[in-house]
């Protein structure tokens, strides 16, 4: 492993923080605590600390982790960037992508503003990412160097598209993130680390395989969920939402589809969601009609703690009267435990 030396810094005058697990008598006024702080509650991918950086912020603001290498990069060698990053909970905004660029010496800018100087590699979060804000998600980057680069900066840099998320921090929590305007995107990061690229060798004898590598990361980017694209009036089923069988409790797979439309109905009061839980024939049919009321119920409640307000959640369980196929077959059985959502506008 290249790897870091273990020192990090802020390139500019942006100031970046460091977030570690406080003695139990600091915690409840740290905002720099692990697991609870100012930005949200994460605990730390591994050991007891992680750093945060405003990926945006007011006006041009931006911040960024810097590290000195080990050893400098070698020319035309191959190498893999590794990092986990979680946006926070009290983020407002989510960016499109980051950027990492690696460089010769040291630099040191006399601002806070976006650094434009550079020629960073992008690394998109929508897929990956989005607006997830439970758990720790990895990134990589395979590029090519072209020699004696020995530091690297990551951060904000060239941003093409924010959207919100609908979270602000709540009242009683001391946070730096604004919760007037909707401004901030924060990121938690962790575990960085830097490997040599070493392919594994493949026998071409019988079928060629052509291998090309890129500056940029093999991620397909994607367009951002946006509230354009929820379907209005249109009877939608879960397609992540799983429950243990014969249980109403939702699994944590289930928790980034969720946030999304969590998001939806935050950013826009007047949007409100109708949540209806269906079961298959199995079994009786009363204790059908309550299991899928409580699978509903459990969706509703999973929003409005997220910051929904209840009056824009309704539920109802519908147990096995209402199938979309056969219950003659498993497959059938399958599709009508389903839970489905229809977002309605206010006039």
């Amino acid at each position: 492993m290249i790897g870091a030396n273990g020192s990090w810094s802020s390139p500019s005058r942006a100031t970046t923080d460091l977030f570690c697990a406080c003695k139990k008598k600091d915690a409840k006024i740290s905002r720099v605590n692990v697991p609870n702080n100012g930005m949200g509650t994460q605990e730390a991918h591994s050991g007891k600390c992680y750093a945060g950086i405003f990926a945006c912020s007011h006006g041009y603001y931006r911040e960024y982790l810097q590290t000195s290498l080990n050893a400098p990069l070698e020319s035309n060698k191959e190498y893999v960037l590794s990092f986990f990053i979680s946006l926070s909970d009290y983020a407002s905004l989510a960016v499109d992508r980051l950027g990492v660029s690696f460089i010769k010496g040291d630099v040191k800018y006399e601002h806070s503003d976006i650094i434009t100087n550079l020629h960073p590699i992008y690394i998109p979060l929508e897929d990956e990412v989005g607006m997830d804000v439970n758990e720790w998600h990895q990134l990589l980057v395979h590029f090519k160097a072209k020699g004696g680069e020995n530091k690297l900066i990551l951060g904000g840099f060239g941003i093409k598209r924010l959207w919100r998320t609908g979270n602000a921090p709540p009242r009683e929590v001391s946070s730096p993130i604004n919760r007037k305007y909707e401004r901030d995107a924060y990121y938690y990061i962790d575990d960085v680390s830097l490997f040599e690229f070493k392919p594994e060798v493949i026998d071409t004898t019988e079928t060629p395989w052509p291998f090309t590598y890129s500056e940029v990361p093999d991620t397909v980017l994607v367009e951002p969920v946006t509230i354009d694209k929820v379907p209005s009036d249109v009877l939608t089923v879960f397609k992540n939402l799983l429950f243990q069988s014969g249980e109403s409790v939702l699994s944590r797979s289930s928790y980034s589809e969720l946030d999304i439309i969590a998001s939806y109905l935050k950013v826009d009061p007047k949007l409100n969601i109708e949540i209806y839980g269906h079961t298959d024939n199995a079994g009786d049919e009363k204790k059908n009609v309550e299991l899928s009321t409580n699978r509903a119920k459990a969706v509703g409640d999973y929003l409005i703690a997220k910051g929904v307000n209840a009056t824009q959640v309704k539920f109802e369980g519908f147990g096995s009267s209402k199938p979309i196929e056969s219950n003659a077959s498993e497959e059938g059985r399958k599709m009508n435990r389903r839970v489905e959502f229809i977002m309605k506008k206010q006039n």
